[in-house]
């Protein structure tokens, strides 16, 4: 048996760890306030304002709840969105195998 010490390679904590901006994804917390920001000072009007205060706190809020379940959410929901089609069941052409019957053997199903 070798007994050469082990190699270990370290990989930098900022490599593999997802980005979060208050709690949720960066990318979909600045699209989030870019959102929110047209909302509160394009429009300009107190109502518009209301709607991207609330826009703003309840997606927030909303976002970091979906990073606890998945950080990187948006990518592997793309991911599977994306193969649902090809995943998804389609009949056989074949007929089912039934479970065994009584004399021990498969039988197929008409």
């Amino acid at each position: 048996m070798d007994q050469s010490p082990r190699q270990e390679i370290s990989i930098h904590q900022s490599l593999h760890k997802p980005m979060l901006v208050l709690g949720g994804e960066r990318n979909l917390v600045l699209m989030l306030g870019v959102l929110a920001g047209i909302f509160i000072f394009s429009l300009a009007q107190l109502w518009a304002a209301v709607i991207g205060i609330i826009l703003w706190v309840f997606g927030t809020w909303g976002l970091a709840q979906l990073a606890k379940y998945d950080p990187i959410l948006s990518k592997t929901g793309s991911a599977a969105f994306s193969t649902r089609n090809i995943t998804r069941h389609r009949p056989r052409p074949l007929p089912a195998i039934a479970p065994l019957n009584n004399q021990g053997d498969f039988s197929c199903v008409p």
